[in-house]
């Protein structure tokens, strides 16, 4: 599994109506929590580069999906330590996470941790809008986990040309970019519908080509995900 960058993750940011802003930025490291079959805790740092402390609560959810929508479910399954907390100025918070998941399953659990900044009283006309960080989180399969997105394009029922890939593998893929390409060569974008670019293992994503009503034939389709690059032709219907 290639490693993920550390990103600042969770921001809060103060609207000011009167009076002297104040903000935290917190960093967040790793925003992919990935554990190999066998290991069963980690830790997350946190990391306060604003000027005021940061409140942080922090939630785990069993993660599913059901068509393009994430579907999360309260779990027991990962124990966080501490659950609440705060980060002072230039400080930082080490949290732990405990998988108790139980025996190896065929494939890969997926998870998501909420990470919520808790905010602080209003003072006068200050306002303050707390954000949200949603992390994966990844235990991988006892054994290898096959790869492999199966493509197929369909017409959707405004006349637009919808790509929809199943994951029949056993572990979850990312789909970074798609290119499409028509017999007289001209190019498309697709746009997907949903929020993130994952598709866990068994689940169905999908994406709407740009552009007016395609002429049937054939499609090319280059696509880079997390697991490599494929190129395939699929046949459009009339």
């Amino acid at each position: 599994m290639r490693p993920e960058p550390i990103l600042a993750a969770l921001m809060s940011v103060g609207c000011l109506l009167s009076g002297t802003a104040q903000a935290a930025v917190l960093e967040i490291s790793p925003v992919v929590i990935s554990l190999a079959a066998g290991q069963s805790a980690t830790t997350i740092e946190i990391r306060n580069r604003g000027d005021a402390p940061a409140a942080v609560q922090v939630r785990a959810y069993a993660w599913a999906q059901a068509g393009d929508e994430d579907v999360l479910t309260p779990t027991r399954d990962i124990i966080l330590s501490p659950p609440i907390f705060t980060v002072p100025v230039g400080g930082s918070q080490t949290l732990r996470l405990l998988s108790r998941g139980g025996a190896a399953v065929a494939g890969e659990r997926s998870y998501r941790l909420l990470l919520d900044e808790v905010p602080a009283a209003s003072q006068g006309q200050q306002i303050v809008i707390a954000l949200r960080a949603s992390l994966p989180v990844i235990i991988a399969a006892a054994s290898p986990a096959p790869k492999g997105l199966q493509w197929r394009v369909d017409r959707g029922p405004g006349g637009e040309t919808v790509l929809s890939a199943t994951n029949a593998g056993l572990g979850y893929d990312a789909v970074q970019a798609i290119a499409v390409t028509l017999a007289d060569g001209s190019r498309r974008s697709a746009v997907a519908r949903g929020r993130n670019p994952y598709i866990l293992a068994g689940a169905e994503r999908h994406w709407v080509v740009d552009g007016h009503r395609m002429p049937a034939g054939p499609l090319r389709l280059n696509v880079t995900s997390r697991n490599g690059k494929s190129e395939q032709t699929l046949a459009l219907a009339p």
